[in-house]
């Protein structure tokens, strides 16, 4: 609330009230909030698309550098830390890669995709690495969800949010997988102003385990943001997912409680006909 005070005097009596107004500013607060987030995603992506552009032009060399010296060293150690020279160039070419798909993403291939036959191929990988303390629901509804994408970079976006919905399950739990057919309305573009008005297929990924502090949900999509222990992630996943999903004129929300579970939807334009 904003609230303004003054004082007010009758003129006939002489008598001082005091005028107290207030305003809900809520809605104010709202988009002053998702301004300051918008641009500080925006100076991110832009320092880190300029910093992996520089690092792409430093390593390239490196790694093709390689293969030329292969043919003039011998022995076992030389060729040994050449491996390791050519490992580190690649990994690194790698991380430079993921950096740039946070800051624009990759185009890629678009073709006609069946929603639920993408997400049974990332299912069919996830379950092989979850305890047997973690039931998988698939809540498909019967619906068809198509839409125009790339099948290898939603894969890579539906199998992060699934290792990240396991990972916070350690003790146990329900990873849930939703697919849902939706018309976007005025409340979702508010908070989206950059989404498009019309159908979209909607997958939702819901887990029950500890949730994320309220802290700390403005920056899980910020590059290199983790809540893991130092060396067992780098704090890309999501925010790759984010510049996958933003390629594709989409967009990903997030509800958490704590102690009681998190739900990632990715909301991609669907194809309204499927021949199309």
């Amino acid at each position: 609330m904003e609230s303004r005070w003054r004082t007010v005097e009758k003129p006939a009596s002489g008598e001082r009230f005091i005028l107290i107004v207030n305003s809900d500013i809520t809605e104010k607060k709202r988009l002053e909030s998702q301004f300051i987030r918008a641009q500080k995603m925006e100076s991110i992506a832009l320092l880190t698309g300029g910093m992996a552009h520089d690092l792409q032009n430093i390593l390239a060399p490196i790694a093709m550098s390689v293969d030329l010296l292969r043919r003039k060293v011998s022995g076992e150690s030389g060729l040994a830390i050449l491996k390791a020279v050519e490992e580190s160039a690649r990994s690194g070419l790698e991380l430079v890669k993921n950096i740039m798909t946070y800051g624009r993403g990759i185009s890629g291939e678009r073709i006609t995709l069946d929603v639920g036959q993408v997400l049974d191929q990332v299912l069919n990988m996830v379950e092989h690495g979850l305890s047997e303390t973690i039931r998988v629901e698939q809540k498909l509804n019967g619906q068809a969800g198509y839409i125009s994408g790339d099948i290898n970079q939603l894969k890579q976006v539906f199998l992060n949010l699934c290792v990240n919905a396991r990972d916070a399950m350690p003790a146990g739990g329900v990873l849930s997988i939703e697919v849902a057919n939706v018309d976007s309305d005025e409340s979702l573009l508010e908070y989206y102003p950059d989404a498009d008005p019309g159908p979209y297929v909607v997958v939702s990924v819901t887990d029950t385990g500890r949730g994320i502090p309220e802290d700390d949900l403005d920056r899980i999509f910020e590059p290199f943001f983790t809540t893991r222990e130092r060396g067992e992630g780098t704090g890309l996943g999501l925010s790759i997912a984010q510049g996958i999903v933003k390629s594709h004129k989409g967009f990903i929300t997030v509800k958490s409680v704590l102690d009681q579970g998190t739900t990632f939807r990715v909301y991609l334009p669907a194809l309204v006909d499927s021949s199309s």
